[in-house]
């Protein structure tokens, strides 16, 4: 419809302007001696008008013809970087089609274009990385960091690759560069986990884990047997040193404090460095807080501290949380241990029945043993057989 409209005014334009030169009657005379030259207005218009169209043909003519270069260059500039981005785009497509030689021939292409060369390049660096050709890696590399608007790209893609290649401390050196960067999204801090891992600086895997699990960067199971390992290697570098054990306890965060078995084996190792008491107060403020079997066993262990310290805390444990087999198994040690027998066989024996195990057969049988009853310790060496062997 639009055009029908302009179709409308342009006869109306015309039929006006036919309306008023109708009534036009002036002339314009040229004198040019000796002659005298009579032209009627409406013609003058007419050639004015017709002079100014050509004028502008002629000037719009020679002004395209003088920019015809310059347009031929935009053309083969527009048309390289339309082959550039058509290669990136082969390039990502082959490489994550697992076409790695191909990936790295259309990242040459690419590479002719400057908007798009970094890209390309560490994409085929990527792709050289996995055919293990870590010399044409390294060149991509190169190639990529030439931009330095991919400077930040350049240096995660050189800190995961050193991860990969277990380059440890070129890796703990990047992570720092990246970190000095201000850095902190999701692959920057798996990539900072891994290399620190590596590395074995648990103090550091376990900041970088509680970032991590503010953003569910990682699977919870993955993120737990982490800092259980974290926890362990640290306990492992400070054997024997019951400070430093301690104040590793103290830089634990209390969900860390409350995973099952960390503190039961910070008890175990301060135990081990002769800090008996601050392993029975950590086993004692957890156990109060939670049951754990771990924890129960290791307190039971606890040789120096006091007999009737330890049974009254197993008891009011046991009055708690129950009837535990271990619980029980591990007050009858204890009283075994102080030639309580009465209360050890008690103990024993409810366990036994609670749910019979090769442990606590074996633990009545000895009990036995020592009281000189043969015929009954026998009788539980005999279970437990059968219990492992099922």
């Amino acid at each position: 419809m639009r055009w029908v409209v302009w179709l409308l005014i342009a006869f109306a334009a015309a039929v006006g302007l036919a309306l008023l030169l109708r009534f036009n009657q002036g002339n314009v005379a040229i004198l040019w001696p000796p002659y005298r030259i009579d032209i009627s207005v409406n013609l003058v218009l007419a050639a004015l008008a017709a002079a100014f169209v050509l004028l502008h043909l002629v000037l719009v003519g020679a002004s395209r013809a003088l920019g015809l270069p310059q347009r031929v260059r935009e053309y083969r500039l527009r048309r390289q970087q339309e082959q550039a981005v058509d290669a990136l785009r082969d390039t990502v497509l082959a490489f994550f089609e697992g076409r790695l030689g191909r990936a790295e021939r259309f990242a040459r292409t690419a590479l002719a274009n400057p908007s798009t060369a970094s890209a390309a390049a560490l994409v085929a660096a990527r792709a050289a990385h996995r055919m293990q050709e870590r010399e044409r890696r390294d060149q991509w590399i190169k190639d990529a960091a030439a931009d330095p608007r991919s400077a930040q790209a350049v240096l995660m893609s050189q800190a995961e690759l050193a991860v990969e290649d277990r380059r440890t401390a070129e890796a703990i050196d990047l992570v720092e560069q990246i970190r000095a960067r201000g850095a902190r999204h999701v692959v920057s801090l798996r990539t900072a986990l891994r290399a620190n891992e590596q590395a074995g600086r648990w103090d550091e895997v376990l900041t970088i884990l509680r970032l991590v699990e503010k953003r569910d960067a990682l699977h919870p199971a993955a993120t737990l047997q982490l800092r259980i390992k974290a926890v362990e290697s640290l306990l492992a570098e400070k054997s024997g040193d019951a400070a430093a054990i301690a104040l590793i306890w103290r830089g634990l965060k209390a969900d860390e404090r409350a995973i099952p078995g960390v503190a039961s084996r910070v008890a175990s190792a301060l135990s081990a460095a002769d800090a008996d008491q601050e392993a029975r107060n950590i086993l004692e403020t957890a156990l109060d807080l939670d049951f754990d079997e771990s924890m129960v066993h290791t307190y039971g262990a606890l040789d120096h501290v006091p007999t009737r310290n330890r049974l009254d805390r197993l008891e009011g444990w046991r009055q708690r949380y129950g009837d535990h087999p271990l619980l029980l198994l591990t007050l009858g040690r204890v009283c075994a241990a102080e030639r309580l027998w009465g209360k050890a066989e008690e103990y024993l024996v409810l366990a036994v029945r609670r749910e019979p195990s090769v442990t606590t057969h074996v633990a009545l049988a000895e009990l036995f043993e020592s009281l000189g009853r043969a015929q009954e310790a026998a009788q539980h060496y005999r279970a437990a057989a059968q219990l492992a062997r099922s």
